[in-house]
C-alpha cells in the first residue's frame, strides 16, 4: 500500500506528511520502490537490466564503477553485457537489488529479497543494504520468514 500499487478498503495512508492519495502514483513509486519476492527480469543485458531502473525514475545519470562495484560485493562476477535471461535465480535477485539501489529511493520496500541465496550471500547482501540504509538515511521495509536475517538486521542497525 505504501507505494500506492493497492489501497486501502478503509483509513489513511500518509508519506512524507502527506496523504497517499495526494500522490501521483508514479512520482511516489519513484520515491517508494518495491523489490517483490520473484526478480523480474527484462531480455538484454545485465547492465540494461540494472539501468532501467534508472530510467524508471528519471534519473538517466548513472556511474559504471558504482555499477560494477555492487556487482563485486552482491559476489556477481559476470560481465554487464552478458544476457540477463541467463542468470540463475539468486544472481537475478542480486540484479534487480542492484537496480533499486541505483534508484537511490526514500524507502525501499523488500519482499524476501535473500531467499534464493546461500547464506554466506545472503548475509554479504543484507549487511550491505542495512549499511547503505544507514550511511544514506533511507527507509527499509522489509518482509522475511528467517528469525536469523531479522537478528542480524537488527545487529546491524544498533551498532
Amino acid at each position: 500500500m505504501l507505494n500506492n500499487i493497492i489501497s486501502p478498503d478503509k483509513g489513511e495512508i500518509f508519506f512524507d506528511g502527506k496523504e497517499l492519495n495526494q500522490f501521483n502514483p508514479i512520482d511516489l513509486r519513484r520515491k517508494v520502490v518495491m523489490l517483490p519476492q520473484t526478480p523480474v527480469i527484462y531480455k538484454g543485458s545485465i547492465l540494461e537490466n540494472i539501468l532501467i531502473g534508472k530510467i524508471f525514475s528519471k534519473s538517466y545519470d548513472y556511474n559504471l564503477e558504482e555499477i560494477q562495484s555492487l556487482l563485486e560485493k552482491f559476489n556477481l562476477n559476470k560481465d554487464l553485457n552478458a544476457p540477463a535471461e541467463n542468470l540463475s535465480g539468486g544472481e537475478k535477485q542480486r540484479i534487480c537489488l542492484i537496480r533499486v539501489l541505483i534508484m537511490n529511493p526514500e524507502v525501499i520496500l523488500l519482499d524476501e529479497p535473500t531467499s534464493a541465496l546461500d547464506e554466506n550471500t545472503e548475509d554479504t547482501v543484507i549487511n550491505y543494504v542495512v549499511d547503505y540504509i544507514k550511511k544514506n538515511n533511507k527507509t527499509l521495509i522489509m518482509v522475511t520468514h528467517s528469525k536469523e536475517i531479522a537478528k542480524n538486521i537488527q545487529t546491524i542497525l544498533l551498532k
